[in-house]
């Protein structure tokens, strides 16, 4: 274990094994510190911050703060951050709006430089978040999601399952899973191909997931027209099945 002198850490913290921090870094009360985890220099990580094994957490960062809404201070509340996830510089993550509730990183995620992630968002296993996009509060990203640099996002937004996302995007609707989405205002583009390949998905359910989402796409069919083709015209995997019930739970509605 290797604490830099200059860092500010509270006698209740609970740190892992082989822990290092570095020096001007704070960790408040009851913070929880998983094995192996390294932490640089001027970090802030304020009280009931749970991080996980094996994460790296870059300069600048600051966990566990206040969620920035007006009126919401003095409750119990928190962060946690899965194993294996990687925080890069000056990247914010605030606590939950809720009193006994959490903000959720995943395991294995890569939060690039200056991205804001606001109260209560649910970020899945795997997901990246590019260069300085934004969060707002209650969004949920499904696992393997990518999202792309400079992207503001409207709070209860929903990043479906291996989404690709295009940068400088303005997303205010829910982002199908499987789906490339771009522009401001976004639109549907087709699949995530190179994603859908690289996850191992089977050739002939990509087939079948590039007519699915070609079907959506269409400007002559309504999301409810599109949605019964799907099911009269392509065979029901696990992904497309998945697909359809995404968009049936949809409550902002989806990005076409």
């Amino acid at each position: 274990m290797t604490i830099h002198s200059n860092s500010e850490i509270d006698s209740s913290v609970d740190l892992g094994k082989d822990i290092r921090v570095g020096p001007f870094s704070t960790i408040g009360s009851g913070v929880k510190i998983g094995d192996r985890t390294e932490i640089g220099p001027n970090v802030h990580i304020e009280s009931g911050t749970v991080v996980g094994e094996d994460c790296r957490i870059f300069h600048g960062a600051s966990i566990g703060g206040d969620p920035q809404i007006t009126g919401v201070r003095d409750i119990t509340s928190s962060v946690e951050i899965g194993d294996k996830t990687t925080v890069r510089e000056f990247v914010t993550i605030h606590r939950s709006a809720n009193e006994g509730e959490k903000t959720i990183i995943g395991n294995g995620c890569l939060l690039m430089a200056y991205a804001h992630i606001a109260h209560d968002c649910v970020i899945g296993n795997d997901v990246v978040i590019v260069n300085a996009t934004s969060l707002s509060g209650h969004i949920i990203v499904e696992e393997r999601a990518f999202i792309s640099g400079m992207i503001g996002v409207h709070q209860f937004v929903r990043f479906g399952k291996l989404s690709m996302t295009g940068g400088m995007s303005r997303i205010v609707k829910d982002i199908i899973p499987f789906s490339t989405v771009e522009g401001s205002p976004a639109r549907l583009i087709g699949t995530n191909a190179i994603g859908l390949k690289r996850a191992g998905v089977a050739p002939a359910i990509r087939s079948g997931l590039k007519k699915a989402i070609g079907f959506i796409m269409h400007r002559e069919l309504n999301t409810t027209q599109a949605i019964k083709k799907i099911e009269e015209e392509i065979e029901i995997s696990d992904e497309i099945r998945y697909l359809i019930n995404f968009v049936n739970q949809s409550d902002r509605g989806i990005i076409r």
